[in-house]
């Protein structure tokens, strides 16, 4: 217990401080359905914002014969980011969080075998993942929301590239990428709108 107390005093004077730390279900839940044990143990740690910086989403991608990428913002003026070009590898998940939205940040994979995965969704500072790992699936598609905020989200994928942008209101998600083609998703991006 005073282990606990100590790492929650040492998580919030770092965020207060601005620097990298994972946030608080770090290491306390289990992983989603679709990523394995070991996958979810190893995942990047996500920056923690402060709310002077406005709504900001985070991605970091697990793409095959890489594992996971660091972790990517919205913060910097472009947007979240996920996935490889040019490399012609898949993109088999994609772990996610939101800060300073105000709502829930949702997203839903699409991938190789097992269809539609059902949409996940989270709350501010709250990481999830959609997708698969150690399972050498592609993801083929993806979806992307919010409760509260407009989003914005693209995806880059075999044989097509990128597919072009498009945004959609609050409770809506929009689809980028392909079903029934069996095309690899390559690379995944999003931003959600101040």
């Amino acid at each position: 217990m005073l282990i606990r107390r100590i790492a929650v005093c040492l998580t919030t004077a770092l965020a207060f401080a601005g620097l990298v730390v994972a946030p608080a279900n770090a290491d306390t839940e289990k992983p989603p359905a679709g990523i394995s044990a070991e996958a979810w143990r190893t995942r990047p740690a996500f920056p923690i914002f402060t709310a002077a910086a406005g709504p900001v989403v985070c991605f970091a991608g697990h793409v095959q014969d890489h594992g996971w990428q660091a972790a990517d913002c919205s913060d910097d003026g472009d947007w979240a980011w996920a996935g490889t070009t040019g490399e012609f590898r898949r993109l088999e998940a994609i772990l996610i969080v939101g800060y300073n939205t105000g709502g829930k940040t949702c997203a839903e994979a699409h991938g190789q075998d097992y269809g539609w995965q059902g949409l996940r969704c989270a709350d501010d500072a709250r990481e999830f993942a959609i997708g698969t790992t150690g399972q050498f699936l592609r993801m083929e598609g993806f979806k992307f929301g919010h409760t509260t905020r407009w989003t914005c989200n693209e995806a880059h994928g075999q044989n097509y590239g990128r597919q072009g942008y498009g945004c959609v209101g609050p409770a809506q998600t929009r689809f980028a990428g392909t079903t029934s083609q069996s095309l690899r998703l390559e690379a995944a991006t999003a931003t959600i709108l101040p």
